[in-house]
Formats: structure tokens, sequence, C-alpha cells
């Protein structure tokens, strides 16, 4: 027997399957993160900075801390691991970062965030990584 409460959330997936978080252009041929698979739950970008690396990585860690990661981990000099946890269902998320740099005084930010369950996630990784972007340009001004 289905409930109200149940069948409520059946029907927010449905409508909210066929929408999709805007895509972010700029998505560099030399990301070294892996390539997203073909479902709609996996979101794969670049974009650059004006900053030094070691500038970058100050901020890129504010902001997964602003953004409440479940937990953060450097995996390198300048990658990093994230893990964020949805509040409703409790999934969890993985977010790769690969920081290199670009130009005499850039930054090139790859990101990676893939669901790790699941086919559809509602949008919810393309929305992380738009945020990500919007709050460490913010936090480098």
């Amino acid at each position: 027997m289905i409930t109200a409460r149940t069948s409520v959330f059946i029907n927010l997936f449905l409508i909210m399957s066929f929408f999709s978080a805007p895509q972010i252009p700029g998505a560099a041929s030399d990301n070294p993160l892996e390539q997203c698979p073909d479902t709609p739950n996996c979101e794969r970008s670049s974009q650059e900075f004006k900053t030094t690396p070691g500038q970058t990585l100050e901020a890129v860690l504010s902001v997964l801390d602003n953004m409440n990661a479940e937990s953060v981990e450097k995996t390198g000099d300048f990658d990093i691991h994230a893990v964020f946890r949805i509040r409703v269902f409790g999934f969890r998320d993985d977010v790769h970062l690969a920081l290199r740099p670009h130009g005499e005084d850039g930054t090139m930010v790859h990101i990676r965030s893939a669901s790790r369950t699941g086919h559809s996630d509602l949008g919810v990784n393309g929305r992380r990584v738009n945020r990500f972007y919007r709050l460490l340009a913010d936090e480098l001004r």
C-alpha cells in the first residue's frame, strides 16, 4: 500500500527528473578528471581563475567548508576529494577537484561531481557545480 507521503515523493521524483541543471560552458579538453558516464547523475567541467594555484586552493577549501561538505581530503598537492550527503534521502555524492596552473598567473579548476547511486540525480550535481563556481568566484574577489 502506498501512503500519501510516498506518493508525494514519487510524484516529486517524476516531475524533477524532467528538469536538469544548466550546463556550465568552458569544459576544457585537458580536464584530468574521469569522464562522466552517459547518465544524468554526473557533471564535469573546468573554469579558469586569475589567481595562483595556492590562492585558489585556499579559496576552494573555504568554499567546500561553506557548502557543508561531509568530508574533504587532499589527495595531492592540488587535488581534492569531497563527499556531500543529500539531506532528504541520505545519498552520498563524490566531488573531485584538480587545480592546475594555467597561463602566467592563472589556475584552471577542474571539477567532477557524481552520485554514487542511481541513474538520475534530479540535477543536484549540476546545481552543486554551478554553486561551487559562483562561491569560488566570490571568495577570490
